[in-house]
């Protein structure tokens, strides 16, 4: 992990760096600023492309606006970290490994809550917690459905349902429920 941070940074001031050139050669061969810009540092290609004919330097601008534009990519893909799915393992054999994403399992969970009574709908998110899953949501309940029964049932039916069906082990289910009206303004109690 450190070594691959500090590769980073290397590529990340390596790329700073040639970007600054590309743009400072830019400059010098539009004549926006003097080829003494960087006194010491590259001044006399500097100065070969400010001196260069208009024929001449348009492929420099050209080049150094290439490299430029790479060199801004590379910083973007360096710098913007990649989103990558979440897979759970389900089994290793010599035949193969089964994984299952994360989002599969989020559908899972949210489709089993859906056939408690009383829960109109429910949205989860899922990690994992020390070689187990911690199943985290939210259900919309109808008005007037008795959350002292729907909280256990909703919680051992997301939680009986993914062991059963991917044999991952669920440590907790942790839900916050929301009522939710039916559209007729009444409350049944039953």
């Amino acid at each position: 992990m450190v070594i691959s941070a500090f590769n980073r940074l290397i590529v990340i001031l390596i790329a700073l760096a040639v970007l600054a050139g590309a743009i400072v050669t830019i400059g010098v061969a539009v004549h926006a600023w003097s080829p003494e810009v960087l006194t010491g540092w590259f001044e006399p290609q500097l100065d070969a492309a400010y001196r260069a004919p208009a024929s001449a330097r348009v492929p420099i601008v050209a080049i150094a606006a290439v490299i430029g534009a790479a060199m801004i990519g590379l910083l973007l893909t360096e710098v913007v970290p990649t989103r990558t799915s979440i897979v759970h393992t389900l089994s290793v054999s010599e035949e193969g490994t089964a994984t299952i994403e994360n989002e599969s399992l989020c559908l899972l969970a949210e489709r089993t809550g859906e056939t408690v009574h009383g829960v109109l709908d429910v949205h989860c998110f899922i990690r994992e917690h020390n070689d187990a899953l911690v199943v985290r949501g939210r259900a919309a309940v109808a008005l007037g459905a008795n959350l002292l029964e729907v909280n256990p049932e909703i919680k051992t039916r997301i939680r009986g349902g993914i062991e059963q069906l991917t044999g991952l082990k669920v440590e907790t289910v942790n839900i916050k429920f929301k009522y939710q009206s039916d559209k007729r303004g009444r409350v049944s109690v039953r």
